[in-house]
This record gives structure tokens, C-alpha cells and sequence, in this order.
């Protein structure tokens, strides 16, 4: 009886790591772009060099967050490729992660310490990234020079 037990206890631990009977994930949930985007996203991200490219692994971003354009597919954070923020926008979610979280995400989910871990440059290089990823780099508003920023990528309207 013991022994049953102790595998049942195991079973449902297992389930419970892999996310078993947990619904999917919010991110799940947030359209990839299309291959024609993707394929776009890459030329613009290719164009950028590889500093950008570099942190988003080394800060550990692919483990959350999603981009097509390189290979990345995490899915407890929203996807990065599908914003509508310029890279200023985008280097101040980096900067100040929980200032504004999308609905339907843990609000204590991202690391809170990038803006004392990383530098300035650094902060740009992988903000330029996600914002080259997104096509927002690409897509500026003709009456302010600025990217649209509607949703910041995490909560709405600012």
C-alpha cells in the first residue's frame, strides 16, 4: 500500500511539472505572426548584429518569452514579437518589468532587477531586438517620430 501511494504521490507531482490538466498558458493563447512577419523580423534583427541577440539568451529572456525570428518559444511570458511599443518603450518594461502587466500573467513573474544587472547600452541593445522583432522599429508615427506604444506590451492602454 505504501509503495502504490508513494507512485501516486510521484504521478501527480509529475503532472503537476509538466502542467498536466493546467489549461494552457496565456502566452499560449497570443497568435505567432506570420512567415511572411517572421521572415521581415529576421532581415531587421540580422541588420542589428548580436548584442541584442546575445543578452535576450544570456538574461535568460527565451525562457519566458517568445520571438520567431529567433527560434525563441518560451511561453510564461507574453510574445515579444507581436508588440506594439518602439524600443523606448520597450527598453522601460525592461528597465521597470512590473510597472504594467498583461492581463492574465503573474505580476511577480519577471525578474525586477534588469536596470541594476545590465547597463544602459545593454538595455538598448536588447530593447532595439525586441522592437526590430516586432516590426515596431519600422512602424513610426509620422506626427511624433515615435513608435505607437499602445499596449507596452503588458496591459493595455497607457
Amino acid at each position: 500500500m505504501r509503495l502504490l501511494l508513494a507512485a501516486l504521490v510521484v504521478v501527480v507531482m509529475g503532472c503537476a511539472i509538466a502542467g498536466v490538466g493546467m489549461g494552457e498558458a496565456p502566452a499560449e493563447r497570443q497568435p505567432a505572426p506570420s512567415a511572411a512577419a517572421t521572415a521581415a523580423a529576421r532581415q531587421r534583427v540580422a541588420a542589428l548584429g548580436s548584442q541584442g541577440r546575445r543578452l535576450f539568451t544570456q538574461e535568460g529572456c527565451d525562457r519566458c518569452h517568445s520571438i520567431a525570428a529567433i527560434g525563441a518559444d518560451g511561453r510564461l511570458g507574453p510574445r515579444l514579437d507581436t508588440l506594439d511599443d518602439d524600443a523606448g518603450d520597450i527598453a522601460e518594461s525592461i528597465a521597470d518589468p512590473r510597472a504594467d502587466i498583461e492581463d492574465g500573467f503573474p505580476e511577480q513573474l519577471m525578474p525586477a532587477d534588469y536596470a541594476e544587472r545590465m547597463s544602459t547600452a545593454e538595455i538598448r541593445a536588447l530593447s532595439a531586438l525586441v522592437a526590430a522583432a516586432s516590426g515596431e522599429a519600422e512602424e513610426r508615427d509620422e506626427d511624433s517620430g515615435r513608435g505607437r506604444g499602445r499596449n507596452r506590451g503588458r496591459g493595455g492602454e497607457n
